[in-house]
C-alpha cells in the first residue's frame, strides 16, 4: 500500500501548505480522500469503448505492482463490458504477470491464462459501446478467475489507456483510464467522496472549428464489497458554457445515467451540450452542476473527444471543489499518514 500511503501523505503536505499561507478556506486540488488517480496504479479501471460503425477502440491495461501472496508475481484481472443502458454486454478474465501488458479489441477478445494463451468463448462487441471496468484480483499459482480464488481485491495494481478512432472523419483520440482504490478494509472499490463536488467541467474547443466530437458521460455507484459499476439512475445537472471572456451561458439541463455519449454542440443526427438555439463561438468551460447534491456512493465519469482538423484531443472532466475545512482535515488525519 506504499503509494496509498503516498497520496495521503501528499494531501497532509497540500493542507500543510494551505494552512502555512493562509488559504485554508480556498479549495483544494486534491480529494481530502485518496484511492483515485489518472496516473497511479490502482484496483478498478474505467474506460470507454465505441465499436459501432466506423469506430473502433483499442484497450491498454498493464500490471506494473500487483501481485499475489499465494500466487506470486501476478494477479487476474476482470473485465466488464457496459452498454448504454447498464447491460453486462461481456465479461471474462485475464491473468496479468507483473510487470506484463495487454492490448484488447473489444470486436476480438478472449480470456487469457498466465501465459497469454486466449481461450473461452470470442468476445465481438461490434455494433456496441458503453464502458469497460478492468478489475484486480489477488489470484493464486494457475493464474485463477476472481471467482476461484475468494474474490480478492488487489490495489495499486492495474494502469490503463484507452484509443478510440473514428475512420469516417479519420481522427482517433486516447486518454488514460480513470484508476480507482480501495476502502480502508480492502473489500471494496471506491469513488473520490462526491460531497465536495462543486462541479465537473468540460474544457472545449471553438465548437464552431470542431469536425467532430464525442462526450462520454456515466453515472458511477459504489458498493459496500466488490467493483464500482454504471448505475442507471439518472444525475441531473445544471449547466452552463463559460466562453472565454469568462461570459456564462445557460444551456439545457443535462442526465447522466449508465453510460452516454453525445457530442459537444447538435447537428441533425445528434443531440449535444449545446443545442443549435445558442450561439457559442469561442473556446472555453461546459460546467454541469449537480442539481442536487451527488449520493455518497455516486459519481461522474466523463470524457471528451474532439477534432479540429488533422488533430484529434481528449481531455477529462476536471471537478472544481467546494470549500472544504483544510485546517479540520489536516487536525483529522490519521498519524499513519506520516509513516
Amino acid at each position: 500500500m506504499k503509494v496509498m500511503r503516498e497520496r495521503r501523505f501528499l494531501f497532509a503536505l497540500a493542507m500543510v501548505s494551505a494552512i502555512v499561507t493562509g488559504s485554508a478556506g480556498t479549495s483544494s486540488a486534491i480529494f481530502p480522500n485518496d484511492g483515485f488517480s489518472y496516473t497511479q496504479p490502482g484496483a478498478e479501471l474505467i474506460m470507454p469503448f465505441d465499436s459501432t460503425e466506423g469506430k473502433a477502440t483499442f484497450l491498454l491495461v498493464s500490471n506494473i505492482h500487483g501481485t499475489s501472496p499465494a500466487g506470486g508475481a501476478q494477479i487476474t484481472t476482470h473485465w466488464t463490458f457496459w452498454s448504454e443502458t447498464c447491460d453486462e454486454l461481456a465479461n471474462y478474465s485475464i491473468c496479468l504477470t507483473l510487470n506484463d501488458t495487454v492490448v484488447v479489441d473489444p470486436t476480438n477478445a478472449r480470456a487469457l491464462n498466465a501465459a497469454n494463451l486466449a481461450g473461452g468463448p470470442l468476445i465481438d462487441l461490434t455494433g456496441k459501446r458503453g464502458i469497460v471496468t478492468v478489475t484486480a484480483y489477488r489470484t493464486n499459482t494457475a493464474c485463477g478467475d476472481f471467482r476461484q480464488t475468494g474474490q480478492v481485491l488487489a490495489d495499486d495494481a492495474i494502469v490503463g489507456t484507452f484509443t478510440i478512432a473514428d475512420s469516417e472523419v479519420g481522427y482517433a483520440f486516447g486518454n488514460d483510464a480513470f484508476g480507482l482504490g480501495l476502502n480502508g478494509a480492502g473489500t471494496a472499490v471506491v469513488l473520490p467522496p462526491s460531497a465536495e463536488v462543486d462541479s465537473f467541467n468540460i474544457e472545449v474547443f471553438d465548437p464552431t472549428s470542431v469536425e467532430s466530437s464525442v462526450v462520454v458521460l456515466s453515472h458511477l455507484r459504489e458498493f459496500s464489497s466488490g467493483q464500482v459499476e454504471p448505475n442507471p439512475t439518472p444525475l441531473r445537472f445544471s449547466t452552463t458554457f463559460i466562453d472565454t471572456n469568462e461570459i456564462p451561458t445557460s444551456l439545457p439541463e443535462q442526465n447522466a445515467n449508465c453510460v452516454r455519449f453525445a457530442q459537444i454542440s447538435s447537428d441533425a443526427e445528434t443531440t449535444g451540450l449545446i443545442p443549435p438555439t445558442v450561439d457559442v463561438t469561442t473556446s472555453g468551460i461546459i460546467r454541469l452542476h449537480p442539481i442536487s447534491s451527488l449520493g455518497p456512493n455516486d459519481y461522474l465519469y466523463s470524457i471528451v473527444g474532439q477534432a479540429v482538423g488533422p488533430f484529434g484531443a481528449s481531455g477529462s472532466a476536471k471537478v472544481k471543489l467546494g470549500d472544504p475545512s483544510a485546517s479540520r482535515a489536516f487536525i483529522d488525519a490519521p498519524a499513519s499518514l506520516f509513516d
